[in-house]
């Protein structure tokens, strides 16, 4: 197990969306020289005004590096899923990952949608045990596999869409598997 690292939790800026699109063409498996599909994504993002954006940075002698990004958004994608608050992606960086980077980003993510709303959403692929493991120890309890979010798909796998009430209140909505 690596140990926790010291993160910085902010907003993103715009001089940050070179990074975000550079952890994101390497989660995808690409680069941005090659793909400039990331840059216009993680700038659509920056652009949006109704969501957060939030990067974890590493303080270091040099710039503080962008080693994570995270988002969260309101959607609507009823009639199949909760119209809602929704933790929208997160990446972090391959030599970051397991170090407190994504708990710290989500963490920061649910306190956002805490100021705004009383439950929070989050859906992933069924195979992603490491997604799956940090969201239960933050109380998310599964709702439903059988759900749509339109321009979202599950390659290989199927969804999982997840709910955590923010208010201490028990989760009324759906099945709690």
């Amino acid at each position: 197990m690596t140990l926790p690292r010291t993160f910085v939790i902010r907003n993103v800026r715009a001089a940050d969306l070179d990074a975000c699109a550079a952890l994101l063409a390497l989660h995808e498996g690409g680069s941005v020289a090659a793909e400039p599909a990331p840059r216009a994504r993680v700038r659509a993002w920056f652009d949006r005004p109704d969501g957060c954006f939030l990067v974890a940075t590493e303080p270091s002698d040099r710039a503080d590096p962008v080693v994570g990004y995270a988002r969260a958004v309101h959607l609507d994608p009823s009639p199949t899923a909760p119209t809602g608050y929704y933790l929208a992606g997160i990446v972090v960086a391959p030599d970051a990952r397991r170090t407190g980077a994504g708990l710290r980003l989500t963490r920061a993510r649910l306190a956002w949608i805490a100021e705004r709303a009383d439950s929070a959403w989050y859906f992933t692929n069924a195979r992603n045990t490491a997604s799956l493991r940090l969201h239960e120890s933050l109380g998310f309890h599964e709702e439903s596999r059988d759900f749509a979010i339109p321009g979202v798909s599950f390659a290989g796998g199927r969804g999982i869409l997840a709910h955590l009430t923010l208010d201490g209140s028990p989760c009324a909505i759906g099945s709690r598997r």
